[in-house]
């Protein structure tokens, strides 16, 4: 992401860390050891009037120390209240203490334009961001998103990126945004690693990460839910067709998702861990694996939302290691839902515990013929399978696997109107219209 020479100056600023941060500190957190000074290759906002005592907008300061000529901008820990966006540009790298709190100040969200966090030009683009430690506050108790039909309402989000290649976020803790808590468009090569949702103050909509048309190579890792129901919506979306007219959307396009892989997410009862939402616009080669926890809708959600029956431009979809059961408060929908039409789209190794919910362990219907290979550990699955699906024909044959194991295997095919409906259980692998994957 960096040139050699800088990426060497910053390991020699970070190197005592393992997320890295930077400043003038000496102690231990549960970060690590922090022991360094960042002259002369960073600046920390305190030298720009920052004050961090949650007594005065801080906002001024910090965005001065992020438009000096320093590269790196450090913020200390303390509480920053923030009555502007934060704007990062270009070759700029933030670094906060994980003790640094920066809250959006009471009726600073007022338009479309306001968030807490987000680079610096939309219209030409930044490059070469990164984004590191603290906690991004969205106050949303004193900040509610506007209402849906003004083009100016605030949409609820707390980071905000667009036009960017090349972005790096790390390390952040997120705390209660209004909707989504980082929302990504037109983004291509970009990381978003180890972030903590902490959302006490529960709203709709409250996405984790969001990511919209024209996002492209990126890694979303290691994302946890600290609070029950968090996140109150999708922990992460892939929607290549949002609408883009509503509040939370304002500003985001309609276009291709590509090459995004998703790991290790983990929440105790989040609404919805995946989702993928295409009506035209193509989502391409996306890889989910170790997603595990507790869900009160979806564990992967590929549902035709307010679209018609039969559309969906989804492709080349890997989807391994999904540990998750219902919660005791879920709804009945399925712990995997594929509404949209998707080829190539496989699923290996699902557990699913006994969570004593009658909600199937997955439904197919997208409005289209369909093709399927699938296994599963118990003939009493397929049973169920056969009496509860609809338009569907195949065969069913038992397989010995290597350590003596008997698996069974269901080859089938669906009419436009039929439907798969797995009732229990887990799956050891599912291949849906298989082949072809890689076209548009």
């Amino acid at each position: 992401m960096f040139s050699s020479r800088r990426a060497y100056h910053l390991r020699q600023a970070t190197e005592a860390i393992i997320i890295p941060y930077a400043g003038r500190y000496h102690g231990e957190s549960d970060m690590g050891t922090l022991s360094f000074s960042m002259e002369p290759y960073g600046v920390s906002v305190r030298d720009a009037g920052a004050r961090g005592d949650g007594t005065c907008d801080d906002g001024p300061a910090i965005q001065k120390a992020l438009d000096g000529l320093r590269p790196v901008v450090t913020i200390p820990a303390g509480l920053y209240l923030v009555g502007t966006t934060l704007r990062i540009g270009s070759g700029k790298t933030l670094l906060a203490h994980p003790d640094a709190v920066i809250r959006l100040a009471d009726g600073a969200g007022r338009t479309a334009s306001d968030f807490l966090l987000a680079n610096a030009d939309y219209e030409s683009g930044n490059s070469q961001v990164r984004v590191c430690g603290g906690v991004w506050d969205g106050n949303n108790e004193n900040n509610a998103r506007g209402p849906d039909g003004s083009r100016e309402s605030y949409t609820g989000v707390a980071l905000n990126f667009v036009h960017v290649s090349h972005l790096q976020l790390a390390g952040l803790t997120i705390r209660n945004p209004d909707s989504f808590s980082v929302r990504l468009g037109e983004i291509r090569h970009f990381t978003v690693d180890n972030i903590v949702f902490d959302h006490p103050v529960l709203r709709p909509n409250q996405d984790g990460v969001h990511v919209g048309g024209y996002c492209e190579d990126g890694t979303i890792r290691n994302l946890r839910a600290l609070t029950p129901d968090s996140t109150n919506d999708d922990m992460v979306a892939l929607n290549a067709d949002d609408d883009v007219e509503r509040a939370i959307n304002l500003g985001m396009k309609r276009g291709p998702i590509r090459d995004i892989h998703v790991e290790g997410l983990a929440a105790e009862s989040a609404y919805t861990f995946v989702r993928i939402l295409s009506e035209t616009q193509p989502v391409r080669n996306i890889r989910i694996c170790d997603v595990s926890g507790g869900c009160r809708t979806h564990a992967i959600n590929v549902n035709r939302w307010r679209f018609p029956a039969g559309c969906g431009n989804i492709a080349n979809v890997r989807i391994s290691g999904v540990r998750v059961g219902k919660t005791a408060d879920a709804r009945t929908t399925p712990l995997v839902s594929i509404n949209l039409q998707a080829r190539d789209l496989t699923i290996e190794q699902l557990e699913r515990p006994d969570d004593g919910c009658e909600a199937p362990t997955l439904v197919v219907d997208t409005g289209a013929e369909n093709e399927a290979g699938l296994i599963v550990r118990s003939r009493e699955q397929l049973q169920r399978l056969e009496a509860d699906s609809a338009g569907l024909e195949g065969s069913v044959r038992p397989l010995t696997m290597p350590d003596g194991a008997i698996l069974y295997q269901a080859t089938m095919r669906t009419t436009a109107a039929g439907r798969i409906l797995l009732a229990a259980g887990g799956i050891e692998h599912l291949a849906l219209n298989s082949g072809g994957g890689e076209g548009e």
